[in-house]
């Protein structure tokens, strides 16, 4: 984003604990997408902030992937075509 763009904030939808009581789960919403990262309480895990930082990433690199042109299907660029080719060549 660039730096005159207002930053979008993250919507926290929820929270599941796991069985052994170790660990959270915590849901949240962020430009339209789900995410959910996992607070570990052991120490040894990414801090949240770089956990929420890199999903927040993937999403934003989703959405600008989904924003290009997607390239029109010719079949002269597919596997087959190219199998198609090689065949021929073997088989002469």
């Amino acid at each position: 984003m660039k730096g005159t763009e207002k930053m979008a904030t993250a919507e926290f939808i929820g929270k599941v604990k796991d069985k052994n009581g170790y660990a959270v789960h915590l849901l949240y919403k962020y430009r339209g997408h789900e995410y959910m990262i996992t607070d570990e309480h052991n120490g040894y895990s990414e801090p949240m902030y770089v956990k929420h930082k890199n999903e927040q990433n993937r999403i934003d690199r989703e959405i600008e992937d989904s924003m290009k042109p997607q390239k029109e299907y010719k079949y002269e660029d597919s596997a087959e075509y190219g199998f198609e080719l090689f065949w021929n060549y073997v088989e002469g």
